[in-house]
């Protein structure tokens, strides 16, 4: 039944990408005549034409991180596997795989500039300010809560450490041997896979010491300084393009190992309409699954470091909506990796992480890899998404930092990035109250907001979309429904939070702000439409 499940969703998203990508393609008029801003920009540092197959490396790197593993995990143990797996295909195909196709179209055709840009262009001076404070306060969040899981992950797991140092340097010297066009892509990859999977067993076999969590936040903090700042094909486009090879061999040897193994499903199709620690199935098994189906931090990366890179606009549907699709399969699988799991093991994974890496294992298992290194190429895997997540999130804020302070120039790349990184700084450090009173990092005190209002930014990007879509006069009811349906979710789930925590409350004073914000943003994005 597990690879019933996986082969058929593979299936289906290939089928979606070839007729329902041809169809975005035809209806948004895809013109490869026409100049990118990579091409007409290009700069070395950030406007950098890059081919289709290294970029899709990049775009989904930058766009997975921990979300499209963690999310369905969670939505396949509160809800069933079955509600899951459906919004996970629903989601990426017409919904999500929309949402990135049309982030990244609209930038390319705004000069390479944000979303909230876009939308500052369509919609009103005042309104796209204000939204482009919203993305920037989303980013932070974002680069806090993944500086302290990466923290946490390299204190505990040392062999993990190594092997992501070990990644960072030979994605280095590939980065500076493909920019010195003295070989080919295809002849670098037959050397630098092998190496990059080689880190895995050096993490195994010499980990670092231990060292303390302050340390690796300090660290972490100054590699994304560096990464955001150097030039993106010398360390993001190469690192990202290797670091699909994990998900490749993981997808790889997750189908063989599903076929091979034999292992049954261990959980409920079906658990109810409402789970007690998470709430009625609508709105927040759709909030949950995020990334793996839909996700506003998408069109942020769409916006900012894809746009930049693309080289014809046909390119557009191969990697944001391709990248999209491909997201949900890696989706499918995570869902797989929890309900191959029995209660007891799913108890001893812990974290959605660590169960994630307890049923990759056993599927690894089947192909004749030891469950302790099946282990550690899952956390490892997920470590590189972290790290690509961290830097790609500084250099998305601080491409926002300079459209909304009008500043781009040489200060403004490392100024910019300073300033990008000053907050999380601080309040990685810091402690809140919890729902329960206890004291907890800042990040997890409002954790229950993050996805709501991802899905809220996903929201206004759609809806940007359709203004879009109607600028252009271009047919728009094929984006018009995601957009409403991702309204009505957040909204209902951030209203769910107000009446919960209350107003007083950090949790239920920032879900009333962010209603707030959404409804300001959503009737002015409506009104405009109507115009």
């Amino acid at each position: 039944m597990l690879a019933f499940i996986l082969l058929s969703s593979c299936l289906v998203c290939f089928l979606a990408y070839r007729y329902y990508g041809n169809f975005l393609s035809r209806c948004c008029k895809l013109d490869d005549a026409a100049t990118t801003p990579a091409v007409r920009k290009e700069d070395g540092v950030d406007y950098s034409p890059t081919r289709a197959s290294v970029l899709f490396g990049h775009h989904f790197s930058s766009i997975a991180g921990a979300g499209p593993i963690v999310g369905p995990i969670l939505a396949a143990m509160y809800f069933g596997w079955g509600p899951t797996w459906v919004w996970i295909l629903v989601g990426a195909i017409l919904v999500g795989g929309v949402h990135d196709f049309g982030s990244t179209l609209m930038s390319v055709r705004n000069g390479g500039r944000s979303i909230a840009d876009t939308m500052k262009n369509l919609v009103g001076e005042g309104v796209g300010r204000i939204f482009m404070l919203f993305v920037i306060l989303a980013l932070i969040y974002v680069i806090v809560v993944f500086l302290d899981l990466t923290a946490n992950t390299f204190t505990k797991q040392p062999a993990v450490a190594t092997a992501s140092g070990w990644f960072i340097v030979v994605a280095v010297v590939f980065g500076f041997l493909l920019r010195s066009q003295k070989f080919s892509l295809g002849q670098l990859a037959l050397i630098f896979f092998p190496l990059t999977f080689a880190g895995l067993a050096v993490g195994h076999y010499f980990p670092m010491i231990e060292v303390g969590k302050e340390f690796w936040v300090w660290t972490t903090l100054a590699y994304c300084f560096v990464a955001a700042v150097l030039p993106v094909g010398l360390l993001l486009q190469p690192r990202d393009f290797l670091s699909a090879g994990f998900l490749y061999a993981i997808l790889l040897l997750g189908v063989v190992g599903m076929l091979m193994a034999g292992e049954t499903i261990q959980m409920p199709a079906f658990t109810g309409w409402e789970s007690e620690k998470l709430g009625m199935l609508v709105p927040f098994l759709f909030i949950t699954v995020a990334c793996g189906a839909c996700s506003g931090f998408h069109s942020i990366v769409s916006s900012g470091t894809t746009s930049k890179q693309i080289i014809k606009e046909s390119d557009v549907r191969r990697i944001s909506y391709g990248g999209m699709l491909v997201e949900g399969v890696l989706a499918v699988f995570a869902m797989g990796c929890v309900a191959v799991l029995t209660l007891s093991e799913r108890e001893a994974g812990g974290t959605p992480v660590g169960i994630f890496a307890a049923g990759a294992a056993k599927f690894f298992g089947a192909v004749g890899i030891p469950l302790s290194l099946g282990a550690e190429f899952a956390m490892l895997a997920i470590s590189t998404f972290l790290l690509t997540t961290l830097d790609t999130c500084t250099r998305l804020t601080r491409f926002l930092i300079e459209e909304l302070l009008s500043w781009r120039n040489q200060a403004s790349r490392f100024g910019g990035t300073l300033m990008a990184l000053i907050l999380p700084g601080i309040l990685v450090f810091q402690e809140f109250p919890g729902p329960d009173g206890s004291m907890q990092p800042a990040w997890k005190a409002i954790w229950p907001l993050f996805g709501a209002t991802n899905q809220l930014l996903a929201a206004l990007a759609l809806l940007t979309f359709v203004v879009f879509l109607k600028a252009s006069k271009v047919g728009y009811k094929f984006a018009l429904l995601p957009a409403l349906v991702m309204i009505f979710m957040p909204m209902i789930a951030l209203a769910f939070m107000v009446e919960s925590y209350g107003l007083q409350s950090l949790v239920g004073g920032t879900a009333g702000a962010m209603f707030g914000l959404g409804l300001f943003l959503s009737y002015f994005s409506l009104k405009k439409l109507r115009a």
